[in-house]
C-alpha cells in the first residue's frame, strides 16, 4: 500500500557542531533564517536525544523542501546534516 504524501505536514533537518565548528554552524543559521521562511531550533550544546554531538534544529513547510535542502548541500561549509527523515507526519512546523 502507498501512502499519501498529503499527509506529509512538514520536513526537518539537524545542523551538529563542535566548538571548532560552532562559528560555520552559527553562519549557516543565519543564512537558513535569512534566505527561508524557516523555523530555527534552539542551540543544544550538549548531546540531546539520539542526537550524538551538539546541534540545532531547523524546520520547514514542503513547498520549501526543494529549495531548503539543495541550499543546506551547497551552503552546510562542511557541517552534518541529518536528512534522514525529513518527513513529520500529521505534525505542524
Amino acid at each position: 500500500m502507498q501512502e499519501d504524501t498529503a499527509k506529509i505536514t512538514g520536513f526537518h533537518a539537524h545542523i551538529y557542531f563542535d566548538d571548532a565548528t560552532r562559528e560555520a554552524a552559527a553562519r549557516v543559521r543565519e543564512g537558513l533564517g535569512a534566505n527561508f521562511d524557516v523555523q530555527l531550533g534552539r542551540w543544544h550544546e550538549k548531546p540531546v536525544g539520539p542526537h550524538p554531538i551538539a546541534m540545532y534544529q531547523v524546520a520547514f513547510s514542503p513547498e520549501l523542501f526543494g529549495k531548503v535542502v539543495p541550499w543546506l548541500m551547497l551552503n552546510r561549509e562542511d557541517l552534518v546534516v541529518y536528512q534522514g527523515n525529513f518527513a513529520m507526519l500529521n505534525a505542524r512546523i
